[in-house]
């Protein structure tokens, strides 16, 4: 059924529903997964990258000192965790400029000839949000194979 899997993530805490159903069904097809985390200039927040490095200093980890490290960071992590579960998985870290992060997501989907797109709704975001076009509503209008979004 699925032999590809690409799983995309961000700083939202759907994130960690979007691993778990990607578990799930890399484990019950044998899919090989794909974790994504696309990077845009005005990311992540400071609120976001401040809860990171808390977490990062109350498990006694020396903190990054730039965004991009917490989402490589972010990225190896969601790869661990699959990889413990028994699941083939990469992770890939893309840059972006901002609004553009759909168009990413679809172009990795195309490039790996993914089989199933899996991500989160991102319906608490920040107010901003509203005035943006919506990942999840982009990728599943634009994608050429099945896309599952997790609440």
């Amino acid at each position: 059924m699925y032999k590809r899997i690409l799983a995309a993530i961000d700083w939202t805490p759907s994130s960690e529903d979007v691993l778990d159903q990607t578990r799930q069904l890399a484990s019950l097809t044998g899919a090989a997964v794909v974790v994504v985390h696309v990077r845009a200039a005005d990311f992540p927040s400071l609120p976001s990258i401040l809860g990171v490095l808390a977490s990062q200093a109350l498990a006694g980890e020396p903190a990054g000192n730039e965004a991009s490290s917490v989402a490589r960071r972010m990225v190896d992590d969601a790869t661990a965790v699959l990889t413990t579960a028994g699941v083939r998985a990469e992770g890939l870290l893309l840059q972006s400029t901002p609004g553009s992060v759909p168009r990413a997501v679809l172009d990795q989907a195309r490039e790996m000839d993914a089989d199933l797109v899996v991500l989160g709704s991102r319906s608490d975001g920040p107010p901003s949000v509203l005035f943006r076009s919506n990942v999840a509503d982009e990728v599943s209008r634009h994608a050429r194979c099945p896309v599952l979004i997790v609440p």
